[in-house]
């Protein structure tokens, strides 16, 4: 920073506080210590450094211009402060230890989250795991801002300064009710597809476009629906197709339990799937935490659904555009 000027550690995670929850009071709860004293301490940072770096004025509080450029260099001097404190913390142990907060998307953490979490209790005892059930944006953000450690979500993102650890291949089936057309036949053809009966998760899920994708129904700008409904809930969905009709998609782990008046009815191959894996920020300084999470993760997983191949596959984007 300025050449007599100096600050603390302490100082910069009571600044990203404040800048993540936008209130001194929730700021100070958050960090452990009294609001006088998280106040007095970014007053005295902002005095040495000469600059303001919040406009108080506003609520929630905001940045100003520099301390929307302090914020930047703040969030990286902690995130290799933290990747320093790792590799001292690793040198003394031969264990793996630690903890890790993952955030998962909703259509992936009901069907993984109760595979994972006896084989890594089993495995890796001594790694913590803190989770959050977020969907893609609010992973991607969370990264970002050092909330989480890592993500488990639909890939590839292909985002600039995010890694992505690929897992496994998921297909797709659909998921319709007794007596529906489709469930009449052996395999289904893309070309079948309408979105009139289609039952669909809510914006903001990648599953969503997937299935639209699918259905090729971007590209349609005008269709014909008598009943509207989106949900945030892949069992929602498979509840609505058992007892009123209709059809969904559903990626295979989502397939073990259906209702009895419900069925499930393959894809001509090449069969459309999602590719699922592990995103964190590039030089992470967690990362062999986040391998053995990994690791743990594909060891969970069905053998069939190991064994896929992207070969045989038609695995879908998860672009929203």
């Amino acid at each position: 920073m300025f050449q007599g000027v100096s600050y603390s550690l302490t100082q910069l995670e009571y600044v990203m506080a404040v800048h993540r929850l936008g209130h001194f009071a929730k700021a100070a709860e958050a960090c452990h210590v009294s609001q006088p004293t998280l106040s007095m301490q970014i007053q005295k940072l902002e005095n040495d450094l000469g600059i303001v770096i919040f406009d108080r004025s506003k609520k929630p509080i905001l940045l100003t211009e520099m301390g929307k450029r302090i914020i930047e260099q703040a969030q990286s001097i902690l995130f290799e402060a933290k990747k320093f404190e790792s590799l001292i913390k690793a040198s003394r142990s031969d264990r793996v230890d630690g903890k890790i907060v993952l955030g998962v998307i909703p259509t992936v953490a009901p069907y993984v989250l109760p595979r994972l979490l006896p084989v890594l209790e089993k495995e890796n005892p001594e790694v913590e795991l803190e989770i959050h059930e977020l969907q893609t944006q609010r992973i991607i953000d969370s990264l970002n801002s050092d909330e989480i450690d890592v993500g488990l979500l639909a890939t590839p993102l292909k985002i600039n300064q995010i890694h992505e650890f690929p897992l496994f291949y998921e297909p797709f089936s659909i998921l319709c009710k007794k007596g529906h057309p489709l469930g009449f036949l052996k395999k289904v053809k893309y070309s079948l597809l309408n979105l009139e009966d289609l039952w669909l998760l809510e914006e903001g899920h990648c599953l969503r476009h997937q299935a639209m994708d699918v259905c090729s129904l971007r590209k349609t700008k005008k269709y014909k629906r008598r009943y509207e409904f989106e949900s945030g809930s892949l069992e929602t969905l498979k509840s609505l197709v058992n007892s009123y009709g209709g059809y969904t998609l559903l990626p295979s782990l989502a397939t073990e339990v259906i209702g009895a008046n419900s069925l499930l009815v393959p894809f001509e191959r090449p069969t459309p799937a999602r590719e699922v894996g592990l995103v964190y920020r590039r030089e992470h300084y967690k990362k062999h935490l986040i391998e053995v999470l990994g690791e743990a993760i594909i060891a969970s997983i069905p053998q069939d659904i190991r064994a896929l191949r992207q070969k045989d596959l038609d695995v879908l984007s998860v672009e929203e555009g």
